[in-house]
C-alpha cells in the first residue's frame, strides 16, 4: 500500500468514528477541527505580541501541510468551509460583546457591521444553493437545450461532449471532479464556500464578496480605533497609532489579534473582488485564463525544447 493510501486510509477512519450514531446527523473529524482550533489559536495568540506574530506565520503553513497531506484526498473536505464560519461567528462575538461595551463605537456604525456581515452570510448562501449540482445540470441542460434549438434553425454545431460526464455539454461549461458535474462558465472549485463557482451563482459570490470586504476590514478599524489609540486621518475617518498597550488585557488582547486577523482577511477577500471584476470587464473566467496561460506555457516550453533539439542535431 502507497504511502498516499495509508494517509488516506487512517482519515476516512478517524472521520468515520466521529458523530451522534444516535441521531441523523454526522460530523466528520475535518469539519470539527477549525470548531475548536480557531479559537484556541486566536486565545494563543492573545499572550504577547510574539506569540500573535508566531501564530500568523505558522498557522499558513500548518493548513497547508495539512490539506496537501490529509484533507485533498477526501471528497468535498468541509474544513475550509467551516473555518470560514467559524471564523466569522468568532469574530463577531468578539466584536459584539468585547468590542462594543467599550461604548467607543456608535449605534450606526455597529448597524453597519452587523449588516454587512450578515449581507456575507445571504450571500455566501445563496451561492451554494444556486451551486447545487442540481441547480448546475439544470443550468447546463438550458444553455444545451439552446444550442440545440439554434443548432436546428441555423445548421450549427455548439455543443460539446464532455467526456467524464458522459454527456453533451454547452461551450464554456468545464467539468469539476468534486462537484462531480460540468459547471457553465466555471471560475473555479472554492474551498472556503465548498462549492463551484459558475455563471449560475456568480453574482451572488461577488456580493459575497463585497459584504464580507466590507464586514471584515470595517470591523477592524472600528476595532482597532477602539482598543488602540487612534488619530484623525480625515474628518472623522479615524486610524490605530499606538496599540502597545492592548496587551495587558486578555479581553483587549484578543479584540486586537481578531482585528489583525480581519484586516488581513478582508484584504485578501478585496483583492479576490477586484480580480473577478477585472475578469468580467476582459470577458472570461479564472478557469479559461489558467487554462490558457497553461496552453501558452506547454508552446513555450514545445518551442524551446524544438530549438534545443535544432541546435543538438
Amino acid at each position: 500500500m502507497s504511502k498516499n493510501n495509508i494517509k488516506m486510509s487512517i482519515w476516512n477512519k478517524l472521520r468515520n468514528s466521529c458523530g451522534w450514531r444516535s441521531g441523523a446527523k454526522q460530523m466528520s473529524i475535518d469539519a470539527m477541527i477549525p470548531i475548536f482550533a480557531v479559537p484556541a489559536i486566536t486565545i494563543v495568540a492573545a499572550q504577547t505580541v510574539y506569540f500573535t506574530v508566531i501564530t500568523f506565520i505558522t498557522t499558513p503553513v500548518i493548513i497547508y501541510h495539512l490539506d496537501h497531506n490529509f484533507l485533498r484526498f477526501l471528497p468535498r473536505s468541509k474544513f475550509f468551509f467551516m473555518w470560514t464560519i467559524t471564523s466569522v461567528v468568532m469574530m463577531l462575538l468578539v466584536f459584539e460583546t468585547c468590542v462594543v461595551p467599550l461604548l467607543e463605537i456608535l449605534p450606526e456604525e455597529n448597524l453597519v457591521f452587523v449588516a454587512g456581515v450578515i449581507g456575507g452570510f445571504f450571500c455566501g448562501h445563496k451561492t451554494k444553493i444556486k451551486a447545487d449540482c442540481l441547480a448546475q445540470d439544470g443550468a447546463v441542460l438550458a444553455v444545451a437545450q439552446e444550442l440545440e434549438l439554434e443548432k436546428g434553425i441555423n445548421g450549427t454545431e455548439g455543443d460539446e461532449f464532455c467526456v467524464t460526464c458522459r454527456k453533451k455539454a454547452p461551450p464554456r461549461a468545464y467539468h469539476c471532479r468534486l462537484c462531480q458535474t460540468c459547471v457553465l462558465g466555471r471560475e473555479y472549485h472554492c474551498k472556503w464556500l465548498n462549492c463551484c463557482i459558475g455563471a449560475n451563482n456568480l453574482k451572488w459570490y461577488l456580493g459575497c464578496l463585497f459584504c464580507s470586504t466590507l464586514a471584515f476590514i470595517y470591523g477592524s478599524n472600528l476595532t482597532m480605533t477602539s482598543v488602540c489609540h487612534p488619530f484623525i486621518l480625515i474628518g472623522t475617518l479615524l486610524l490605530p497609532d499606538d496599540c502597545s498597550d492592548v496587551y495587558h488585557q486578555l479581553d483587549l488582547a484578543l479584540c486586537f489579534v481578531s482585528a489583525v486577523y480581519s484586516l488581513i482577511v478582508g484584504l485578501i477577500v478585496f483583492s479576490y473582488l477586484i480580480y473577478h471584476l477585472w475578469l468580467i470587464y476582459l470577458g472570461t473566467t479564472a478557469n479559461e485564463r489558467r487554462r490558457l496561460t497553461s496552453a501558452d506555457s506547454h508552446s513555450t516550453n514545445y518551442r524551446l525544447l524544438t530549438s534545443i533539439a535544432q541546435l543538438v542535431c
